[in-house]
């Protein structure tokens, strides 16, 4: 029989199909639990089976022993899988759930001129490669087992399906950032303690899990240290598509109570990089409405010209009703608009006073 194996939270198919064979039987089915374990065992007889909870006599009792010792006059009954936050299609939507979960990237005035920037208006980080980013984490209760995961996805949909992984040149054993560290493929650091770096065997993602911490007295929020190793240039790696992390507030069994998604990019001048994103997202912003405006603007002009036709006829004061107009900088058409009726003003100011000189010339020739 083949070796069956565990890696991280997740169980291979070919194993839970020999499992699964073995286990049914008349009376019961078994269904597999998120606390499994099989660590290469040679065989189904000897796998430990962890945090069995079987029904007898109407109650539930948890168990734990190994495949050959459960009774044929019991009926198991185990959790179904959580759906995995590491999936090939992982969700984006942001999800407070119900510890009210919140990332925050902010800086404080001694960090203004460091080498991370964050927009609120794009959602968005620019960082610098290896740049230490520390992101606080709000939790109204924190509750034991409670996690936190950093996943890096790719935002769009094309590409939403593959893992985010470093380029070659990177995961070098010539790169600096890779002595004495072996996840080299994470495209993410974490400088906490506990933090444990998994990957998923069946969509090959690569993610951090760090445990979640009560607020020191006073805040509301606890910190965790990131870094990212890998630039959104780098060919053969993100290749220049857009990216962004998902942070999911996890049980101990990987069922989600909470999702935050916020986008980034690892440049070299995050300044700069912001800058600009935040210029064009304004521009494709300020034109969207003016299209709109154009059409109506175009159909009132038609209706305009019929009206002013039709009132000319009959009178010659007219008051016409004009339409609704979106103007750029208004503050400085108004003061244009006003400086060119006081110069009118003035031009007929001076007109008058030379037609009265005139007029007195013309009087003293006669």
């Amino acid at each position: 029989m083949s070796n069956l194996s565990r890696e991280s939270s997740f169980l291979s198919s070919d194993a839970l199909e020999t499992i699964m064979g073995r286990v049914s039987s008349n009376d019961f089915e078994m269904i597999l639990s998120s606390s499994m374990k099989l660590e290469n065992l040679d065989g189904v007889e000897d796998c430990l089976l962890e945090n069995i909870t079987y029904v007898k006599d109407g109650e539930e009792v948890p168990h734990t022993m190994l495949y050959g010792q459960i009774p044929d006059t019991t009926q198991y009954v185990m959790p179904i899988l959580p759906a995995s936050s590491t999936g090939a299609q992982p969700s984006t939507e942001d999800y407070p759930g119900p510890h009210n979960f919140d990332v925050q990237l902010s800086k404080t005035a001694c960090e203004k001129r460091s080498k991370w920037e964050f927009s609120s208006q794009l959602n968005k980080l620019f960082a610098v490669m290896l740049t230490k980013i520390p992101v606080k984490f709000k939790i109204n209760s924190v509750e034991p087992g409670l996690r936190i995961r950093v996943l890096p996805i790719f935002v769009s949909q094309d590409s939403l399906g593959e893992p985010v992984k470093r380029c070659p040149t990177h995961v070098s054993e010539l790169e600096k950032s890779n002595k004495d560290f072996e996840h080299v493929e994470h495209i993410i650091r974490c400088d906490h303690q506990q933090a444990t770096y998994e990957k998923n065997p069946q969509s090959e993602r690569l993610s951090i899990v760090v445990p979640t911490e009560s607020p020191q007295p006073g805040s509301d929020t606890f910190t965790v240290i990131i870094s990212f190793v890998c630039k959104n240039s780098c060919s053969l790696g993100m290749n220049r598509r857009s990216t962004a992390l998902i942070f999911t507030l996890e049980t101990l069994y990987g069922e989600v109570v909470g999702r935050k998604m916020i986008n980034f990019r690892i440049c070299s001048c995050p300044r700069r990089d912001m800058s600009k994103e935040e210029e064009s997202n304004e521009s494709v912003q300020d034109n969207k409405p003016e299209e709109k405006n154009t059409e109506i603007m175009s159909q009132d002009k038609k209706i305009l010209k019929k009206r002013v036709k039709r009132l000319s006829k009959d009178s010659e004061s007219v008051k016409i009703r004009l339409p609704k107009m979106c103007l750029k900088h208004l503050r400085e058409i108004i003061l244009m608009i006003n400086g060119n009726r006081e110069l009118t003003e003035g031009w007929r100011e001076c007109l008058e006073d030379i037609n009265k000189h005139l007029s007195l010339c013309t009087n003293e020739t006669n």
